[in-house]
């Protein structure tokens, strides 16, 4: 289990639960220096438990699958919620089988039908650190509008910015006040399967990707990536999803391959 308490959070600590989570997933061989996730997991392994805590020192218990870092559900109080979706449901017979009752959100867990529930794209939800304070408030209680936009801040704030030390740092910069990602922070997030992908092949191609990958850098203009010697590779991600959980036509370039499972 990885906890984190927003109460007296700083950037220092923040990084440190980040690395906690990266740590968390197991992984057997590394490319190109990066852990590549496991293919599969079966049973209670295949998920790990993040303690989340406000301000006020209340608290949600959220369902990460170690093999992608997609969010599954969480539990709050005695109430557990999981996204509508195969992966999801599987994930209920595992995690959370104390709690009083369960709810099935109306949503499955990836970035579009998220944005539809919350009624607007997160290219104009703030996150931060006060927001992740937020998120974990409002996922206290039942709503299942907010708790769409809340996810969108919650997953950004743990599984994104564990899987990009980009956007680590980008909610470490919005410690104390939030401000909405920015267009490479989007840019990454839908790249993350594509990247993925890409670095996984060049392997047995002297490192150059075979399809390049399209980003939008920190300054709003597109660039191409094209090999394993790029920045992004080198320094920025962290984490790989393995070949054998991407769909075959996935490059990556689209909201729904956000790292969330789109079935």
């Amino acid at each position: 289990d990885v906890s984190f308490r927003l109460s007296g959070a700083d950037p220092r600590s923040y990084g440190m639960f980040i690395k906690d989570l990266r740590n968390a997933l197991p992984f057997r061989e590394k490319v190109y220096n990066i852990p590549l996730l496991l293919p599969s997991v079966s049973g209670a392994g295949r998920y790990l438990l993040m303690h989340l805590y406000n301000y006020d020192g209340k608290t949600i218990t959220v369902a990460v699958d170690v093999t992608n870092v997609y969010i599954m559900g969480y539990l709050a109080d005695t109430t557990s919620y999981f996204f509508n979706e195969p992966a999801a449901e599987l994930a209920s017979q595992y995690v959370f089988r104390d709690a009083r009752r369960k709810i099935t959100l109306p949503y499955s867990g990836n970035y579009e039908r998220l944005q539809i529930a919350a009624g607007k794209p997160r290219e104009k939800i703030p996150i931060g650190l006060p927001a992740l304070d937020s998120a974990i408030s409002t996922l206290l209680h039942y709503d299942s509008t907010a708790a769409a936009g809340a996810l969108l801040a919650l997953i950004q704030t743990t599984a994104e910015a564990a899987r990009f030390k980009y956007i680590e740092q980008q909610i470490q910069e919005r410690a104390y006040r939030d401000e909405v990602p920015s267009l490479a922070t989007i840019s990454l997030e839908n790249s993350w399967s594509g990247l993925s992908k890409q670095i996984q092949l060049a392997q047995g191609n002297n490192g150059i990707f075979r399809t390049p990958i399209v980003l939008v850098d920190n300054k709003g203009n597109r660039v191409q990536i094209t090999n394993v010697t790029s920045k992004v590779v080198t320094s920025n991600i962290q984490l790989l999803l393995n070949t054998r959980n991407i769909a075959e036509g996935d490059n990556g370039d689209v909201s729904t391959t956000h790292g969330f499972s789109s079935y």
